[in-house]
């Protein structure tokens, strides 16, 4: 029965857990939202275009993150005729903003915009761009910032210099006391390969990244020296070769709990429908310098095959992509799992709030502690034949302890065709908020906490949010007829 249930995710509105919805100010006006975004413990910050193309010029959009989210205001390009567009990468201190296509040395060399928070504000610091510059490597395509190092990928860099070569690279710098950056090194994978530094974690002293090939990918595993980090181990990936399942190495591999997390799909596997998806699990052997195979998760929710997997702490998040075995159009979801301890758990699913299915939800996945945000890049929200919005969400998943107990709220009679009763355990609620299909706010109600009278709202799907004295809260699904 829980399977079924599960299942039933890919066609129904459904999570179990509190999804905030980031939305700048005019949002109908704004396209590509959710490209690219970062955040820090209070903020977050969201790459998009102020108007569409060829007019539309790249922002960052930035946000307050408390109880709720708010526009904070937006960030331009520090120089004229050179956009923001590639990596985002918010800590507490420093901003760091990509511009893959940034022709201030060669055409498509990039740089990163560097940006530092004073006194509230964020104040731009410098640019970076690399010692030497080629054609199109375009420098800022991914970047991260890890114990007071940068690391900021090329995704187009060549060790020969070619223009049409994608094999890419890592530049790494270290933070100096000054706020400025100084280069150390080049890091690259096999000159064969493709997309390495597509994906950059870390935990501790140890980095993993990935590269794609033509016949195998693989994962690279480096840990820091005095300075320098070393390559310590390479390890090639299990291959697909049915269905043309194909999902990027950086997509497949997650680093987390000093283990390896890697999904795979086994077309041999003899488990029920829809086969044998798994994330298999390693264990890094400091003796044998090397990763060994621990365990599989093996999953059934869902009827795709293709995954992206991201795993921080306890928290799992795998996002289904490509094509799906039932061809029914739904909203693209997210499946949480949790981490008891012992196993892995379905916990949640989560899905955009526009009309539009096939959405895309997951586009980018950035996950720090126990918060994740998330990328929709073909949300709509203005005319339907004009290019997508695009979409971003919030999951706090450290207010998950806070959350009511499951039973503690009942809404009822559910669906409804108008006044909806509230039972609560709790001793005190202070206030029910109502949102719409794309969740938007549409009621508050900050007394008389026993019903709410829905009979003004056209039939459709709604959320409702119960809070609590102590900032607790519960959102309910409500059917409106």
């Amino acid at each position: 029965m829980k399977q079924l249930c599960l299942f039933l995710t890919l066609v129904t509105f459904c999570s179990t857990a509190q999804v905030v919805r980031v939305e700048p100010q005019d949002y109908s006006s704004i396209y590509f939202f959710g490209t690219g975004g970062s955040f820090n413990d209070d903020e977050i910050a969201v790459s998009g275009y102020n108007d569409m193309l060829p007019n539309g010029i790249p922002k960052v959009y930035l946000f307050n993150m408390g109880l709720e989210i708010v526009p904070n205001g937006l960030l331009h390009s520090p120089e004229t005729n050179q956009n923001f567009g590639g990596g985002v990468e918010m800590t507490n201190d420093f901003l760091f903003i990509g511009s893959t296509t940034n022709n201030s040395n060669v055409t498509n060399g990039g740089a990163v915009y560097v940006y530092k928070k004073v006194n509230g504000n964020w104040n731009y610091l410098l640019k970076l761009q690399p010692p030497t510059q080629n054609e199109n490597d375009r420098f800022g395509s991914n970047i991260a910032f890890h114990d007071g190092q940068l690391f900021v990928t090329a995704s187009g860099y060549d060790s020969n210099g070619s223009s049409a070569v994608n094999n890419g690279g890592v530049y790494h710098y270290y933070l100096l006391q000054d706020d400025t950056f100084s280069f150390v090194t080049i890091m690259t994978g096999n000159e064969s390969d493709f997309g390495y530094g597509d994906v950059l974690d870390f935990e501790n002293n140890m980095m993993v990244t990935t590269s794609d090939g033509s016949t195998t990918d693989t994962v690279y595993t480096y840990k820091q020296g005095n300075i320098i980090w070393g390559l310590f181990n390479t390890m090639q990936m299990p291959v697909f070769t049915e269905f043309n399942v194909n999902v990027k190495a950086s997509d497949r591999v997650s680093f987390s709990n000093s283990k390896l997390y890697m999904y795979h799909y086994d077309e041999n596997s003899s488990e029920p429908f829809p086969f044998g998806k798994r994330v298999k699990i390693y264990n890094w052997s400091d003796d044998q310098m090397q990763w060994n195979f621990s365990e599989d998760f093996s999953f059934q929710e869902g009827d795709y095959l293709e995954y992206k997997v991201k795993v921080r702490g306890d928290n799992m998040y795998l996002i289904p992509v490509g094509w799906y075995i039932l061809q029914i159009e739904r909203k693209n979801p997210v499946y949480h799992y949790r981490f008891d301890g012992t196993n892995w758990s379905y916990f949640a699913s989560y899905t955009g709030m526009s009309s539009v299915t096939n959405d895309n939800f997951g586009y980018f996945t950035v996950a720090k502690g126990n918060k994740v945000l998330f990328g929709n890049s073909n949300e709509q929200w203005g005319n339907m034949f004009l290019p997508q919005n695009g979409g971003a969400y919030m999951v706090d998943n450290t207010l998950s302890a806070d959350e009511f107990d499951s039973q503690s709220v009942v809404l009822f009679p559910n669906p409804t065709n108008g006044i909806i009763s509230i039972a609560s355990t709790n001793s005190e609620l202070t206030q029910i908020e109502v949102f719409d299909s794309i969740g938007k706010s549409i009621m508050v109600q900050k007394s008389n906490f026993d019903s709410i009278d829905l009979s003004s709202l056209s039939s459709g799907i709604y959320l409702c949010k119960i809070t609590d004295n102590l900032g607790r809260f519960e959102v309910k699904k409500i059917i409106k007829n």
